[in-house]
């Protein structure tokens, strides 16, 4: 379990002797592609930390329909606003691998430790980060599509990380097909390129004057 536990930002250069301590409240559990970790409103007193593989956090519509929220891969933690603030959670989560391997974590027995560094410190970064990329990511709005993408491009490549065209699109708020246009247009002018199930940008220059 230790091993594992290093793998969390949260727990890196952590002192061994308290990793232990720590490890005694944690248990590791597999998922399968799709499979759910938890559903929105529920109430436990768990929060994860990924080894292996990618977790998608979501929201459903009137017609069951999955909206993208976030997506979380190795090394990250989820689930622990929730059992900051003492409520059920407010999304769903799944796996998002064929193998997903992800440590829960007694938030109960964790929690005389929030207070102190250096979890104090990470946790309020972890926290202001998020704050931070959901303002910015808001910023959307005023956008149309294409300039949506290059905005995403410029400041959130890390969703276009090995992540599903067609969940990518609903979180941009567009059909699967515009956004592979506007991707191949980008492809063709030389801006990106595919790289291993994931876009990269190959010239930030001429991407920013596409959005000035």
């Amino acid at each position: 379990m230790l091993t594992n536990l290093k793998k969390i930002s949260l727990f890196f250069n952590i002192d061994d002797n308290l990793l232990k301590e720590i490890s005694s409240y944690c248990s590791i559990k597999k998922y399968s592609k799709d499979q759910i970790i938890f559903y929105e409103g529920e109430k436990d007193r768990y929060f994860y930390g990924i080894v292996k593989g990618s977790v998608l956090m979501y929201d459903s519509d009137l017609k069951g329909n999955i909206i993208p929220k976030n997506q979380f891969g190795c090394g990250d933690i989820f689930g622990l606003i929730s059992q900051i603030q003492n409520r059920p959670y407010c999304l769903s989560a799944k796996s998002e691998s064929d193998e997903t391997e992800i440590i829960k974590i007694d938030y109960s027995k964790f929690q005389p430790l929030i207070s102190n560094p250096p979890f104090s410190d990470r946790i309020i970064k972890m926290l202001s980060n998020q704050i931070m990329q959901e303002l910015e990511f808001n910023k959307l709005q005023k956008f149309d599509a294409r300039k949506r993408v290059i905005y995403t491009l410029l400041n959130f490549p890390q969703k276009f990380v090995r992540k599903k065209k067609y969940l990518l699109a609903k979180e941009l708020g567009m059909s699967a097909e515009t956004l592979s246009r506007i991707l191949s247009k980008l492809k063709n002018d030389g801006i990106i390129c595919y790289c291993e199930k994931s876009i990269k940008v190959t010239d930030y220059d001429k991407l920013k004057e596409y959005i000035s």
